[in-house]
């Protein structure tokens, strides 16, 4: 296969794997910036991410509008997906989720912070954007790119924004990257719930964060990769040509 073709083999290996870690259900997405064109990305059509097949894989522009061959209705929420490509130019991939363990903490005034090493990435603030605050009562969907602007203005230059009443987003350097950030995130929500439940919380501190997640790089998602392709029954190319700006594939 090209390297094209790998990658989107690699984003449908990537809808499978958030299915199985319980990031994605029904519903959510995940894409990939295009690599031989930074102004377009790559995501599934409209379909549970279990069920994503090569076939279903699209281009968009950055506006969400659909370029070549449409294999069915896409989804309406592309537009967060092309705003925080336009805003983030370093960001090559993005999910879009709505992990169950997250979406008590977008309507809670707790806040939302790393309690173990491996979800270091997410961040010592995570920022929570409430689509009421700009748009008034709506469904909490992001359904054109004014919505997606205002949404990746909130993300900023973190890693993962909250999304009230809905779920989150999250963004990488590679798919790699944003899958490992998502689905450790969704661990450490779960964590945190049942850390709360016990009485008072150590959050790591900004310090560890730091340290934690300085050397997360190549190899360690590719471990983690290798073992979630094995889950999910997909194959496993040890490459990581879809890493952008700042990622050095000696790293691996």
């Amino acid at each position: 296969m090209t390297d094209l073709s790998l990658l989107k083999d690699d984003l449908v290996t990537a809808n499978r794997i958030l299915a199985d870690q319980h990031v994605l259900d029904s519903f959510g997405h995940v894409s990939i910036r295009h690599p031989e064109n930074p102004n377009h990305f790559l995501m599934s059509r409209a379909r549970a991410p279990n069920c994503v097949d090569i076939g279903d894989i699209m281009e968009f522009t950055l506006d969400g509008v659909p370029v070549g061959p449409i294999p069915g209705k896409p989804y309406s929420e592309r537009f967060i997906h092309g705003a925080v490509y336009e805003k983030r130019p370093e960001v090559m991939s993005v999910v879009h989720n709505h992990s169950p363990s997250i979406v008590p903490f977008t309507v809670s005034d707790r806040p939302f912070r790393p309690i173990m090493h491996m979800a270091a990435p997410i961040g010592a603030h995570v920022p929570n954007w409430d689509i009421r605050a700009n748009f008034g009562d709506t469904n909490l969907l992001v359904t054109n790119i004014g919505m997606g602007r205002d949404l990746a203005t909130t993300l900023g230059a973190h890693p993962i924004t909250l999304m009230r009443g809905h779920g989150a987003v999250v963004v990488g350097r590679s798919l790699r990257e944003a899958v490992f950030t998502s689905v450790y995130m969704e661990v450490n929500a779960d964590m945190l719930i049942k850390a709360i439940s016990l009485g008072a919380v150590t959050y790591l501190t900004e310090g560890e964060i730091a340290a934690s997640s300085k050397g997360r790089a190549g190899f360690t998602f590719e471990r983690a990769w290798e073992n979630w392709c094995k889950l999910v029954e997909r194959p496993y190319y040890a490459q990581s040509w879809e890493m952008g700006p700042g990622f050095s594939k000696t790293d691996q």
